[in-house]
């Protein structure tokens, strides 16, 4: 069971832990994306599944700017999660030193300790923290995972926790500020502002408590399917690649050797590299990545 005190507060006006395009808020992550349904990757309760089950991984960074290395240092040893990947086709970006989503042009060559493998990219998406979440199912395979999916669903439907009965939450604790304050009276002051702001406290509690109890429902389910969960996991994370590149969820990492492209190499980017790495720090174009990768165990399927 989760604790609500572990359960970390977010602002909106805070700057977020983690960068992405996927990035989202733990609350909104409870909603899940498109097709999907997702859930938190616990370092507690995949280690419960998996032990400390290390490998050694790759990670894209963004070498246009040299915060964006510094996020990397910034979740070192902790428990903020790193996509990563092990296996490549030849003409992806990824291949070629690029990144998916920007430009690329640093390559880490990490050692982490396992969250979930797959054979794809499972679209996972980090929240303000930096904790990743993913799609039920692809947790357990297709046949276990089809059958956590469906119970999740129908978990959801019966505790009325999807966005339909969220708004009607959010609309009834509003009605009754607005009628406690006379919001349209000719003595309220304060304007629109003064009741977001105050709706925003009211509502952070209740958000809070609803994402414990998606996140503990979530658990319950993965609970009855931990056999299958390892299984699937343990023989994904060695798999090639498929549609492209694999992926394979990491935290409590260590940056080992780093690549940086010509094109990156600027004195200010380099030096934050070799600050991070606890190896060398090599230079060249994609080309020589592309042998550094192999060399370290890396697979470009041809």
């Amino acid at each position: 069971m989760i604790k609500l005190k572990d359960l970390l507060k977010e602002s909106d006006h805070k700057e977020p832990k983690f960068h992405s395009v996927h990035r989202t808020s733990t609350f909104d992550a409870t909603f899940g994306r498109w097709y999907a349904n997702y859930l938190p990757l616990s370092t507690k309760k995949i280690q419960s599944i998996l032990g400390k089950e290390k490998v050694s991984v790759f990670h894209t960074g963004n070498a246009e700017y040299e915060r964006d290395i510094q996020q990397v240092q910034r979740i070192v040893g902790k428990s903020g999660t790193l996509s990563t990947f092990t296996s490549v086709d030849k003409g992806e970006k990824l291949a070629k030193g690029k990144g998916i989503q920007s430009g690329g042009g640093i390559i880490y060559q990490i050692e982490g300790t396992l969250l979930v493998a797959s054979t794809r990219d499972m679209q996972s998406m980090p929240d303000n923290t930096g904790r990743r979440w993913i799609a039920i199912q692809d947790l357990a395979g297709k046949t276990a995972g089809s059958k956590m999916y469906k119970e999740l669903k129908s978990a959801i439907e019966k505790k009325k926790m999807d966005r339909r009965s969220w708004d009607k939450i959010e609309r009834k604790e509003e009605e009754k500020w607005m009628d406690k304050n006379d919001y349209y009276g000719d003595d309220y002051t304060g304007g629109y502002e003064r009741k977001e702001k105050e709706l925003k406290k009211i509502m952070g509690p209740i958000k809070r408590k609803w994402i414990k109890k998606y996140i503990d429902m979530c658990y319950k389910i993965i609970d009855k399917y931990k056999p299958q969960i390892k299984r699937n996991i343990l023989s994904q994370k060695d798999k090639p690649s498929e549609h492209g590149w694999n992926e394979i969820l990491v935290n409590q990492i260590k940056v080992k050797d780093v690549f940086l492209l010509s094109r990156n190499d600027y004195p200010a980017i380099k030096k934050a590299a070799e600050k991070l790495a606890t190896g060398t720090v090599t230079v060249g174009s994609p080309a020589k990545f592309r042998k550094w990768y192999k060399e370290r165990g890396g697979i470009i399927n041809e």
